[in-house]
């Protein structure tokens, strides 16, 4: 989808559908327990949520949109606080903060109600392999990710690797470098040792000092972590003569990284895998800055991700000829798909949870974006 004529077409195609006149009469509730503050809020997918809410409100076709948004505070408990009211208001899909621990109680939540939880940025296996009939993932899981950037660290020519990792976020900290290592091995590559690590770090130097130690150093380091821990990281590596590759997740995917790491130098060995391309002037961006200019203040990839959580569950209702919440999560779920802002099109019809999509892996040339990869990567360890 790269312009509004383009996402016009597309949504009058998807309107061409029985059923629709029903739709127009109803209202599509969707609440969204956001981290507004704290930790998490880099991340967060509202006002791309709220920009797609409005572009669809203004095209008047279809259901009405009404987006509930309270801040979590990057809370998980608050989340489930926050999604009850919005279940009790009739919201038909509902979201938290992406974690396990925030997923889990509102997916339990949510099916008396028939309700959705439709997380936009949600990678982690746990939720996947829970099996929850009601829970959607916007974003294909962490497995996934740690493959496509294994592959590419190996075709730029990395063959030993450090994985650093972190139980405070689940599988997403903790796992995904373990599967960036295996997917890395499967290639030829070595993984030659692990370090820990909290989020919230601004101070690297003692896993600094046992890399410093490590004689070879390593041709990588893969983090699966937030900004602006792995910006500071990655310049407090680069000042201490780290030259390998530096490895990362969708949590590298922010535009306060090229801020925080502030020499444009020492991310010429950067890598990470996210959701969509994003400053290299794509579709995605196209969409971004027709939201800026209209007063939203989106920041990136996530933005774009909150946007298909929004359009997809339109496009469901339409298709169902209604706003019943189960049919709706139906509709998402029927073959073909629906369109959405990172794909042309998703589809949940092949894995139920989480969608076919490519993985972009990003990298840097003179401190600017570029483009690696963006496909399936050929290997991607047995997670299920």
């Amino acid at each position: 989808m790269t312009s509004d004529i383009t996402f016009g077409l597309t949504l009058c195609a998807a309107l061409a559908l029985p059923g629709v006149t029903q739709a127009q009469e109803a209202e599509l509730k969707i609440g969204i327990a956001a981290s507004l503050t704290g930790a998490y809020a880099p991340y967060a997918e509202v006002e791309g949520a709220r920009c797609m809410a409005e572009k669809l409100n203004a095209a008047g076709q279809g259901p009405k949109v009404t987006l509930l948004v309270e801040d979590t505070r990057s809370e998980p408990q608050l989340s489930v606080t926050i999604a009850q009211k919005f279940l009790d208001q009739g919201a038909q899909v509902i979201t938290g903060i992406p974690f396990p621990d925030s997923l889990i109680p509102l997916a339990q939540l949510a099916a008396p109600y028939g309700a959705t939880v439709f997380s936009a940025p949600n990678t982690q296996v746990e939720m996947q392999v829970a099996g929850f009939e009601n829970f959607l993932a916007g974003a294909v899981p962490d497995p996934v990710n740690g493959a496509a950037t294994a592959e590419a660290a190996y075709k730029a020519g990395a063959r030993t690797a450090l994985l650093m990792t972190s139980a405070d976020a689940g599988s997403w900290s903790e796992m995904l470098p373990e599967w960036f290592g295996q997917s890395f091995e499967h290639h030829g590559g070595r993984v030659v040792g692990r370090l820990t690590h909290t989020m919230g770090t601004n101070d690297w130097s003692p896993q600094i000092a046992q890399i410093k130690a490590m004689d070879p150093a390593p041709d990588a380091i893969m983090i699966s972590s937030v900004l602006p821990d792995v910006g500071i990281l990655i310049r407090q590596l680069q000042a201490n003569g780290y030259q390998g590759w530096i490895i990362g997740s969708d949590g590298f995917d922010d535009p306060s990284l090229e801020g925080t790491v502030a020499d444009a130098a020492a991310l010429d060995k950067v890598l990470f895998a996210t959701h969509g391309p994003t400053g290299l002037g794509s579709s995605i961006d196209t969409f971004l800055t027709g939201c800026r200019d209209a007063g939203f203040k989106v920041q990136g990839i996530f933005d774009a991700l909150g946007a298909d959580m929004v359009l997809e569950s339109h496009a469901a209702a339409v298709k169902a000829g209604s706003t019943d919440p189960a049919a709706i999560r139906a509709a998402l779920r029927a073959e073909g798909g629906n369109p959405g802002i990172t794909a042309p099109m998703i589809s949940y019809a092949e894995n139920g949870g989480f969608p076919v999509k490519t993985v972009p892996v990003i990298g840097f040339k003179d401190g600017k974006r570029v483009l690696v990869a963006d496909s399936l990567p050929s290997f991607v360890p047995d997670w299920r």
